[in-house]
């Protein structure tokens, strides 16, 4: 049974002792276990029916933490102090052995930028927490949907405000002297590129992923997803999500491209509710932003 609490001591309290942990991030949920422990660690991959060689993004409470966990490139400490905290995951050699990293050398690590949260990741210590959903479906915004999903499977909710993000962070790989994006977020790689004019971009799937969101099917309703090319949508069956206000079984209209991004995975998920056949995504309005809701759409429409 899914206990329910604000308090951060207790949070940390559950990790500790090797329970499952959900709690509420800037970028969407995350559903976490110790990284100091590996049965808690693999456990949830059993609740979310995820693969084993699909890693997950430790999150930690100081930007220190990076450096204590990761052996890091000099030339990247100024990139780190820059984003983080922040909506960013960095890939980097593991420092600590008993570290979980699904059998990886390395492992992908961040600050969440919520204060609370890093309170309560200061007290739980490093806690690897991918996304809170089920293996290849959209990642949880919204509380409601958590109880939906975890009741019976996870022990603990910490409350806390609501992601305001709505996808996942992007992730860099500073693994090596070359950095590379292996996952677009809110901060684009134009962004990046400011920095670190040699960023390369992932154009290759991995057979053994360094980071989530690069192999697997990812952020997909059941319904089928399309992108809306102007058609006459059925009020029955379909709904749509984007910058007009077009009649549908179920739409979302947004002014911009960052509320695009905060409703996306809700908009999937009640498309479900509703039992849509078709779920239509308008084309986002190019910007710094689009890059990473076109990532997204493509990995639900590529089922």
């Amino acid at each position: 049974m899914l206990e329910v609490s604000e308090d951060i001591e207790k949070a940390a309290y559950f990790i500790q002792k090797g329970k499952l942990v959900l709690f509420p991030t800037e970028t969407v949920y995350g559903l976490g276990a110790s990284s100091w422990n590996r049965n808690s660690c693999l456990k949830i991959y059993e609740v979310k029916k995820r693969p084993k060689d699909n890693p997950f993004i430790i999150h930690v409470g100081r930007v220190e933490d990076i450096f204590e966990l990761g052996i890091i490139n000099p030339k990247y400490e100024a990139f780190i102090y820059k984003f983080s905290p922040g909506p960013i995951s960095f890939i980097v050699e593991k420092r600590k052995e008993n570290l979980f990293s699904s059998n990886l050398p390395t492992i992908g690590i961040r600050v969440p930028s919520i204060f609370k949260i890093q309170d309560f990741l200061k007290l739980a210590g490093p806690v690897s927490a991918p996304s809170a959903n089920l293996s290849g479906k959209p990642s949880i915004t919204k509380r409601e949907y958590l109880f939906e999903t975890f009741q019976n499977t996870v022990d603990f909710l910490l409350l806390g405000e609501e992601p305001e993000i709505g996808i996942e962070s992007t992730v860099i790989d500073i693994s090596k002297d070359i950095p590379i994006l292996l996952r677009p977020g809110k901060i684009s790689s134009e962004e990046i590129k400011k920095i670190l004019p040699d960023l390369q971009v992932i154009s290759k799937k991995f057979l053994t992923p360094m980071s989530p969101g690069i192999k697997y099917k990812h952020y997909a309703p059941d319904c089928l997803v399309k992108w809306y090319e102007g058609e006459k949508l059925s009020i029955l069956e379909n709904s749509y999500l984007g910058f007009s206000n077009i009649p549908s079984a179920y739409s979302i209209q947004v002014k911009d491209n960052l509320e695009y991004m905060k409703n996306l995975y809700s908009f999937f998920i009640e498309s479900d509710k509703r039992k849509v056949k078709v779920a239509y995504c308008e084309k986002p309005i190019p910007d710094f932003f689009s890059e990473s809701l076109i990532n997204r759409i493509e990995k639900a429409i590529l089922k």
